[in-house]
């Protein structure tokens, strides 16, 4: 039994072309790879768009009725704290008109204590609690504090506080000065009744001195008739 060999089959040409091809697939390969991992890597990075929401998120119409119950309850809430905002800022501006006419004081605040203050020359709160404006032409304007934004009152009482501190205790110090002198005028006048209560009250009633008196007069007499 005979044997044929082909010629072609261990030819050097052969075997090279082979290897060139298996070198050309891994190749293709490898780029087939890296073109799906940048696809998946472009499709990660790629923009959210109200057209495709994203995994998890809430629908539109879910996301609106959240941001509506939101605003009511916000609406409500502000509604309340507006309104009693201003019936502190009433019962505030009250009671310190009360106290400014009893110490019978006012003060002086600076002129940024208002917004666009800069032609302000001088700015007053008197014991009426009013805010007295006097700009750089002397013009004189006078409003109730109350009758300011909450911020401008909430700017002049921060400025007014301490120093209505101040005042009371200086108000406190001449209070306690009369204190003391009432005290001695007093003690000197029970003692001026104590000296008047002791001493005799009845016009009849007579002193040695009167006796003393009447006695030298009625010797006088005596020896006057006997020449």
């Amino acid at each position: 039994m005979r044997l044929y060999t082909n010629p072609l089959m261990f030819s050097p040409t052969l075997l090279s072309n082979d290897r060139n091809s298996e070198a050309n697939l891994e190749e293709v390969k490898l780029l087939e790879k890296a073109e799906v991992q940048e696809k998946s890597s472009a499709d990660s990075q790629k923009p959210i768009t109200g057209e495709s929401p994203p995994q998890g998120s809430q629908p539109p119409g879910d996301q609106m009725e959240e941001s509506l119950k939101i605003l009511s309850e916000e609406t409500l809430q502000l509604s309340e704290f507006l309104w009693q905002e201003e019936k502190l800022i009433n019962e505030l501006c009250a009671l310190l008109k009360l106290v400014l006419k009893q110490v019978n004081v006012s003060f002086n605040l600076p002129a940024n204590i208002l917004p666009h203050a800069e032609k302000m020359q001088r700015v007053m709160l008197n014991d009426e609690a009013h805010l007295i404006l006097i700009n750089d032409q002397n013009e004189v304007r006078s409003k109730a504090l109350e009758d300011y934004p909450p911020q401008i009152v909430f700017n002049v009482i921060s400025f007014v506080v301490p120093e209505l501190g101040r005042s009371l205790t200086s108000f406190r110090k001449r209070i306690s000065v009369r204190i003391s002198l009432f005290d001695r005028v007093n003690q000197e006048l029970r003692n001026l009744r104590n000296i008047f209560a002791s001493s005799p009250k009845k016009l009849g009633d007579s002193s040695p001195v009167d006796d003393g008196v009447k006695k030298a007069l009625l010797s006088r007499k005596e020896e006057s008739g006997g020449q």
